[in-house]
C-alpha cells in the first residue's frame, strides 16, 4: 500500500486505530522577495504521464555533511547519509511518501525544466555511472537542451549535486504509476523513488513536500527560498 510507505502514512493508520488525530509537522516557509519566475520555468509536454510538476529554487546554499540528527534518522532506517541536500530529500520521502529530486540549478540550461519522452535510442548517463539506452516511451526530465533525469527513477550525472553546488531546483512531481513501472523495468533500475511511484503517490502532497524540503534545506544548508 503506497499510503503506508511513510512515517506519516503509518501514523495515520495508528491514529485511526486509536481514534486520535495525526499531527502533521509544522514549518514556516521564509521566502525571499525575489520570484522564481525570473529563474526557472516548467513545461510539461506529457500531461498524461506527468499530471503535476512542482518546483522550488533555493539560492546560496552550502553543501556539506548533514547535522547529526538528520544522519541519525536516515541511518535508523538503513539509509546512508550523502550530503545535506540529498539527505533532506530522502528524509522527506520517508516522512510523507513523496519522492523528491534536487538538481544543481546552474547545470540546467536556461533554468528550464521540460517533461517529455526520450528520443528512441537516446543514451543517458544515470547517477550510478551507467549509460542507459532509452526508448520513446521513457518519460524524461530535460532542461533547455538535454535530458537530466529519468522521471521518477534516477537523476543524471550531468545535473547532480556536488560540493560546488550553490543553487538548487527541487522537483516534487506526480508521475503515472504505469509509466514509472515501464521505465524501471526497461532500465533494470529499481530505486526508493520508483518503488513509491510504481505503487501510486498522492498528487495532493507535491507542493507540501517541496516546501518542507526547501525549509529543511534552508535550515541545514542556508540560502534563500525564491518566492
Amino acid at each position: 500500500r503506497p499510503d503506508a510507505m511513510s512515517h506519516i502514512g503509518i501514523a495515520r493508520e495508528v491514529g485511526a486505530l486509536l481514534h486520535k488525530q495525526i499531527k502533521i509537522p509544522k514549518f514556516r516557509l521564509r521566502e525571499s522577495t525575489e520570484s522564481i519566475r525570473k529563474y526557472a520555468s516548467v513545461v510539461v509536454k506529457d500531461r498524461i504521464n506527468c499530471p503535476r510538476y512542482t518546483a522550488r529554487v533555493v539560492k546560496g546554499i552550502k553543501v556539506s555533511s548533514s547535522p547529526a540528527w538528520l544522519q541519525s534518522f536516515l541511518q535508523s532506517i538503513g539509509i546512508r547519509p550523502i550530503n545535506n541536500v540529498v539527505d533532506v530529500t530522502n528524509y522527506v520521502l520517508w516522512e510523507i511518501g513523496q519522492p523528491l529530486h534536487a538538481f544543481d540549478y546552474d547545470k540546467l540550461e536556461g533554468g528550464k525544466i521540460v517533461v517529455k519522452c526520450a528520443d528512441e535510442g537516446e543514451k543517458f548517463l544515470t547517477l550510478d555511472g551507467k549509460e542507459r539506452i532509452l526508448s520513446s516511451e521513457t518519460l524524461m526530465i530535460c532542461d533547455g537542451s538535454r535530458s537530466v533525469a529519468a522521471a521518477g527513477v534516477m537523476g543524471g550525472i550531468n545535473s547532480e549535486i556536488s560540493e560546488a553546488t550553490t543553487n538548487i531546483l527541487i522537483e516534487s512531481a506526480y508521475f503515472k504509476a504505469q509509466s514509472i513501472r515501464r521505465t524501471s523495468r526497461m532500465l533494470g533500475l529499481s530505486t526508493d523513488a520508483s518503488q513509491h511511484f510504481e505503487r501510486g503517490t498522492d498528487p495532493n502532497i507535491t507542493a507540501w513536500a517541496a516546501e518542507r524540503a526547501a525549509c529543511l534545506i534552508q535550515e541545514t544548508c542556508g540560502g534563500e527560498i525564491l518566492r
